[in-house]
């Protein structure tokens, strides 16, 4: 567990940061490269003295610097559980994963990328087996263990990991939560998520992404079959109330969200936070930023073998527009789909995933139903005030999947008791008085 302590000094030193929304590993910064690791880490100086000692994003340089971090941890943790202490152990376990999580980024990446190559080598294959072993050693220390799950459809699969609220049971089934995960963030990173709708008493499933992790889904729109498998498990589970499920999702989690609500009536809530694929094609001025910034990105940053990185390739307009369209919602008509409640978050300094994306869902849909928060202050996720919106946020999904869409309640108050009505005095009826 994190002591008063330590998170006053991090809210501290991320209140310090400077803003720097992209993607420049050699800087920690508001709305940049490591906002991905926020709430995952402890100890924010520590992060800060490391980055100082990156010399370049490629493997040989980028992986033994954070794998060094990542098995002093590991080794803490080791020695706390010798001496039984499981608490402790546990939470060096989880800081020696992130760390892993830092070294094996953003691996494995099955459809590769300008950033990274399709295939991990022996190097960044070693960080992703620590980072998978730690979390099971951090795993084995909790009172609820998630339960492994097999995600399958046409032929393809993908992994994830459910958890239960305490007193789950088939006589006191619970509503539950998809947590969908992003681009370079698994699900052994998206705990904390789990343990977001867990507080508020629903089961979570976190599953890799299509295209990372341990899945074999491809990155592409289709893909939503995935997601949708992974709802039918849900609706399966004697636990699971399967007429109450809401999904989550941060960045290309939050395409994902929106992508198969649209697509899936059975989701009857999201939190969609930094959502893009609504179908905001932009100003030539915001189409000409991102195509700037996705090159720099390709030039500074090559997570792979020294000499493999690729010729750079400009993206053109036409390119840009072609991928545009086979993501867009509005594009594809199916936009107006999106009738369930939504709870939508972002910074509004976002490099990725253009703003004009939340404010079209806001547009869109009924008149009721629509919650959002921007800030002002912060980059693509909002990572900085996470910690504000995020239990704010699953409140507001527990209302709704418990509740209904008009419940009329402020998102993290329990309902009032219905005002008793007075008691109805028995009326008896006198008998006449006899005649004398």
């Amino acid at each position: 567990m994190t002591s008063t302590a330590d998170a006053k000094n991090k809210a501290a030193i991320l209140a310090s940061l400077p803003m720097r929304s992209g993607e420049d590993p050699f800087i920690v910064g508001i709305g940049g490269f490591y906002r991905r690791w926020f709430n995952l880490i402890d100890d924010m100086q520590l992060l800060i003295d490391t980055v100082a000692k990156i010399k370049s994003t490629e493997d040989e340089d980028w992986v033994p610097v954070w794998s060094a971090v990542g098995a002093e941890y590991e080794k803490k943790g080791d020695a706390l559980l010798a001496r039984k202490d499981k608490t402790g152990a546990r939470t060096a376990y989880v800081q020696a994963k992130t760390y892993y999580s830092l070294a094996r980024f953003p691996s494995p990446y099955w459809s590769g990328s300008s950033i990274c190559p399709p295939d991990m080598s022996p190097m960044k294959a070693q960080s992703y087996e620590d980072y998978l072993r730690c979390y099971r050693k951090s795993a084995a220390l909790l009172p609820d263990q998630p339960e492994v799950i097999t995600v399958k459809k046409n032929g393809m699969k993908a992994t994830g990991y459910l958890r239960l609220p305490k007193g789950a049971s088939k006589s006191n089934k619970v509503p539950a939560v998809l947590v969908m995960c992003g681009a370079d963030m698994y699900k052994e990173d998206r705990e904390k998520y789990a343990e977001g709708a867990l507080s508020q008493g629903m089961a979570a499933l976190v599953v890799d992404a299509p295209g990372t992790g341990e899945t074999t889904f491809p990155h592409a729109p289709e893909s939503v079959v995935a997601w949708q498998a992974a709802l039918d498990v849900l609706q399966k589970r004697p636990e699971i109330d399967g007429n109450r499920i809401g999904a989550f999702g941060v960045s290309r989690g939050g395409l994902w969200v929106i992508r198969l609500a649209a697509h899936d009536a059975r989701i009857k809530g999201v939190i969609s936070c930094a959502p893009g694929g609504a179908g905001y094609w932009g100003t030539p001025e915001e189409r000409a930023e991102w195509r700037e910034a996705a090159m720099e990105r390709a030039r500074t940053n090559w997570f792979g073998p020294r000499g493999t990185r690729p010729p750079l390739k400009e993206i053109t307009e036409e390119e840009q527009r072609k991928e545009f369209l086979r993501w867009s919602l509005k594009d594809q008509g199916l936009l107006d789909k999106l009738t369930m409640p939504m709870y939508l978050v972002n910074g509004k300094i976002d490099h990725l995933t253009p703003i004009g994306n939340l404010y079209m869902l806001l547009e869109s849909g009924p008149a009721d139903g629509r919650v959002a928060r921007v800030y002002a202050d912060d980059g693509h996720i909002a990572a900085k005030n996470e910690r504000t919106w995020a239990p704010a946020a699953w409140a507001w999904l527990r209302d709704v999947l418990t509740k209904g869409k008009n419940a009329g309640m402020k998102a993290g108050t329990k309902p009032k008791a219905a005002a008793k009505k007075p008691a109805r005095k028995k009326v008896v009826a006198k008998k006449p008085a006899k005649k004398k």
